[in-house]
């Protein structure tokens, strides 16, 4: 095994240049990383996946073109940095958590809030505190080293646009800090995934999630029924409620789920965990059969629908696995 790190480009706002219309992604960042970090000559490899895209862009689908490189390349070296673009970081992080649990190997991924040849960018912080953070030998698992944070992947969340400090793991502690220095907690590490066997597919049109607001219409619910949605994950008030007044909206979910839709109740407060059936507006959801959804970010609860979906037998099954956490993505109460 190389005692060299592997680094993939997956785009993102580290390696774009400046182009015409804004911000694009650009090949050749190995050789950049070099001219503004000399100390890492000769200390990684890195491979380009094409083509790189802006996250925005990002698919499930390509969380696979992500997990076979790592599994492809990745156990030839010590560790794997993903550079990844900050918009989608977060589901990603989450999903490599569930896709790669099985290739033991440490992976970081990181991006940045301003391109590495931008003044002032945080990208040379942020890949140097990676590096560090693969130098130290952690554990396997799945972690986003971002503005001096070192956090478990499948509990991230993008909580800035412009702070240097975009990310945080609200349900969960930071597993340490990568500035003034490298600090991580006593035992501090993500947990290693289970192991399926098979090959992976993943559907880009499988799982939605819908905002619950006040006034939301009957139709958006028909409309994602229609699409061949096999699981909606509902972010809903507080604790878990819905308007549970609204009957054309109960009706047009207890359709869905006649139709063989899941539906995971989730709450779209920053912190906390839902509580199905505390209040009678929760308890619609849980009549009809709704997922727990704990304190799962957003993010994590979307990779990890696409993924049981995909590595799990049939719907019954993706039931009777949701309620034991995968990899610590969320707190058995």
């Amino acid at each position: 095994m190389s005692e060299k790190i592997l680094v993939i480009n997956t785009g993102g706002t580290f390696g774009m240049v400046d182009g015409p219309a804004g911000l694009v992604p650009a090949a050749g960042l190995k050789v950049r990383i070099e001219q503004q970090l000399p100390e890492f000559l000769d200390r990684f490899d890195l491979i380009e996946l094409e083509p790189l895209i802006d996250s925005s862009n990002l698919l499930p689908s390509h969380w696979l073109r992500i997990t076979e490189a790592v599994a492809q390349h990745g156990q030839d070296y010590t560790g794997v940095i993903v550079i990844h673009g900050t918009d989608t970081l977060a589901y990603s992080a989450s999903a490599l958590s569930f896709t790669c649990g099985a290739l033991n190997l440490p992976i970081v991924l990181t991006g940045s809030q301003k391109p590495l040849e931008h003044s002032g960018s945080d990208a040379q912080a942020n890949i140097t505190a990676s590096f560090e953070l693969l130098a130290s030998v952690p554990l396997a698992g799945v972690y986003v080293c971002f503005g001096g944070y070192v956090l478990q992947g499948n509990r991230v969340r993008k909580i800035s646009v412009q702070s240097y400090q975009g990310f945080d793991s609200p349900n969960a502690a930071r597993l340490g800090l990568s500035e003034p220095s490298l600090f991580m907690a006593e035992g501090a590490a993500p947990f290693m995934g289970r192991t399926f066997e098979g090959a992976l597919e993943l559907s880009d049109e499988s799982v939605a999630t819908l905002l619950v607001y006040p006034g939301m219409p009957a139709a958006l619910v028909e409309a994602l029924t229609s699409a061949g949605c096999e699981a909606l994950i509902l972010l809903s008030y507080g604790s878990g409620n819905l308007p549970a007044d609204d009957r054309l909206l109960m009706g047009a979910l207890e359709r869905a789920v006649e139709a063989g839709v899941l539906l995971v109740n989730l709450t779209q407060c920053a912190t906390g965990f839902v509580e199905q059936g505390v209040y009678e507006a929760g308890s619609e959801l849980q009549r009809l059969g709704a997922l727990d959804g704990y304190d799962l970010t957003p993010e994590a609860a979307f990779a990890r629908m696409h993924y049981l979906l995909a590595v799990c037998e049939n719907k019954k099954a993706v039931v009777a696995a949701w309620p034991q956490p995968l990899c610590g993505e969320f707190t058995v109460r």
